[in-house]
């Protein structure tokens, strides 16, 4: 099943319940409203942005849907909203002041102004024309004198409203604008890849935001013309004839995408570079609902411990096949997940995921197994991008090493094994930094493991794993508790000094470790702490007996994984001959 049919799938079910604007109309963020009374006099300016956050945020409202035509050099506008640019014929200059002539304001009102008198010459709602009389009488230079005014609202979208006569409401939900002229499609029919209904063709596609910082469309050609030679025009077709989908179809998968994309939608998250849209989709819609909810539950654990014991059991009872009375759970209701980066122009797919709920409640429990390590580094289910904050130079998103945010999420929703790009990143970052955390050794024991397809690295200490790199691991942690205990308020360890070379050639770096920690626990045996001294050097002899008699020149990535979980588990781990011998 393709994207596009699955996204327009999922624009019906939206529409029935009124979460999608129709035909015609797209969700946009609106900043500030005109308010104007019955005759076209405007009376203030109306700040419509919600004020919960930290910052004054534009609201998503059903508008008139933006015009096909891409906004470069040409001007086109809008219809009964647009940018200040266009709407009111103002904008900001390079000192972020008011201006009258910066961004083409003075054309772009023009052609805004001309639009909209010409399709409302003939209307009789009242509603409509009083927007008609305030553009024909607007001033710009004005705009100061109009309450309400902010700085704020240059650039911004805006809406017109009414306030007369007990009539408020705003000009674009006005019914009779169904009747305008206002998009008449002179485009040629042809048989859409999306419905196979033969029907207008759409020339450009919709565009998307929230992902980079600009408008950009998954589906696009280069531009050309009949008379020119390229990829889009070989054949003699232009633009959207190289891919026929129809308007209607266009329309629907657009307005799908941009409402998972939407700012405070739970049905995406951003992952380093890429930002994964999911949905779910079953007969009956409460099942798709509750997929909708899990899938985002999933991915992005949320707080609450309730929905966290909620999500949990919801997901192992899909993984084993046990959906029991819960009407909400059916393992065979499809879901989607669709990965997408910014690429230039256009956007690039990373990864694109269908299956079922069964399928996907199965790979990501087994994702939270391959995690799972003693002790536990994590407070809840572990979150996919938790993970990539470890490979990152002082754990900011920004630093995630490229691509990589995508290949492990295609890794988690598919089984597939997680990339070895994952394990190089946290080692490489363990050797740059030094941190040696649960996290990181988590991850190398969920690659290796998963690679693998076997225990290699166990949940908890294993005294009897004979993997020398993993005793390797176990024997430096042993070493560094004889020292920190010897040499109590030491600056620097041998972990802060040797560890990065301990861990890639051991040969070179052991013998002189070793050396240093009999002087350590000679040290320990006589004072006060005797049986720390004691119990480290049993526990040096048991770790040396699993070793061969030739200690590795070099290890593989793969082996400084497991030296790094070896050295988790030995020091982290309680024992209880250790509190013994306290």
């Amino acid at each position: 099943m393709t994207i596009l049919a699955s996204l327009a799938r999922l624009y019906d079910r939206m529409a029935k319940k009124g979460e999608a604007p129709r035909p015609g109309f797209s969700t946009e963020n609106i900043s500030f409203a005109v308010v104007l009374d019955g005759d076209g006099t405007p009376l203030r300016l109306a700040d419509k942005r919600s004020h919960a956050g930290k910052k004054p945020a534009p609201v998503p409202m059903a508008v008139p849907e933006p015009p096909k035509d891409r906004r470069g050099l040409k001007i086109v506008p809008g219809f009964l909203w647009d940018p200040s640019p266009y709407s009111l014929g103002v904008s900001v200059d390079a000192e972020k002041k008011l201006s009258l002539t910066s961004d083409n304001a003075r054309d772009k009102f023009a052609a805004f102004r001309e639009k909209h008198l010409e399709l409302l010459k003939d209307t009789d709602d009242f509603v409509l024309l009083s927007v008609a009389k305030f553009l024909e009488n607007w001033n710009p230079a004005d705009i100061e004198h109009l309450p309400g005014f902010s700085l704020d609202l240059l650039k911004t979208n805006i809406v017109f409203e009414i306030d007369a006569g007990g009539e408020r409401g705003f000009a674009h939900e006005r019914a009779s604008i169904r009747k305008l002229p206002v998009a008449v499609s002179d485009a040629h029919t042809a048989t859409c890849l999306v419905s196979g209904e033969v029907a207008p063709v759409t020339r450009l596609h919709p565009m998307f935001g929230g992902i980079s910082d600009k408008q950009a469309a998954i589906v696009s050609f280069n531009i050309g013309s009949k008379d020119e030679r390229g990829a889009a025009s070989s054949y003699g077709k232009i633009q959207g004839d190289n891919a026929p989908i129809s308007e209607d179809a266009a329309f629907a998968y657009g307005t799908a995408l941009n409402a998972l994309l939407a700012r405070g939608s739970s049905r995406n998250i951003r992952i380093a570079d890429t930002t994964a849209a999911f949905w779910a989709e079953a007969p009956d819609p409460a099942v798709a609902d509750f997929g909708d909810w899990l899938m985002g539950a999933a991915v992005n654990p949320p707080d609450e411990q309730d929905a966290i014991n909620e999500m949990r059991a919801a997901l192992v009872n899909l993984s084993e096949g046990r959906a029991g009375d819960d009407p909400r759970l059916d393992p065979e209701a499809r879901i989607y997940m669709l990965g997408l980066a910014p690429n230039a122009a256009r956007l690039s797919v990373r990864f694109w995921c269908p299956g079922t709920m069964g399928g996907f409640a199965r790979h990501v429990t087994q994702f939270w197994q391959d995690l799972d390590l003693a002790p536990t580094p994590w407070k809840g289910p572990p979150a996919v991008w938790s993970l990539l904050y470890e490979t990152a130079l002082l754990r900011k998103a920004e630093n995630i090493p490229p691509l990589l945010g995508g290949q492990v999420m295609r890794a988690v929703l598919t089984g597939q094994p997680l990339p070895r790009m994952l394990l190089s990143a946290v080692i490489g970052r363990i050797r740059a930094d030094g941190d040696i955390n649960g996290r990181r050794a988590a991850i190398c024991k969920a690659v290796i493991n998963r690679t693998s397809r076997q225990e290699e690295i166990p949940v908890s200490l294993d005294p009897e794993n004979t993997n020398p790199a993993y005793r390797l691991g176990r024997l430096f942690a042993v070493l560094e508790r004889a020292q920190s205990s010897a040499l109590p308020g030491l600056n620097a360890t041998i972990k802060d000094r040797y560890f990065a070379a301990a861990s890639a050639t051991p040969a070179r770096v052991f013998p002189l470790l070793v050396k240093n920690a009999t002087h350590h626990l000679a040290l320990l045996k006589k004072g006060e702490s005797g049986g720390i001294g004691h119990w480290l050097e049993k526990e040096l002899g048991t770790i040396w007996l699993g070793l061969g008699a030739d200690m590795p020149r070099a290890l593989s990535l793969e082996d400084q994984g497991r030296f790094i979980a070896g050295y988790y588990h030995q020091r982290w781990t309680k024992s209880t001959k250790e509190k013994e011998a306290k």
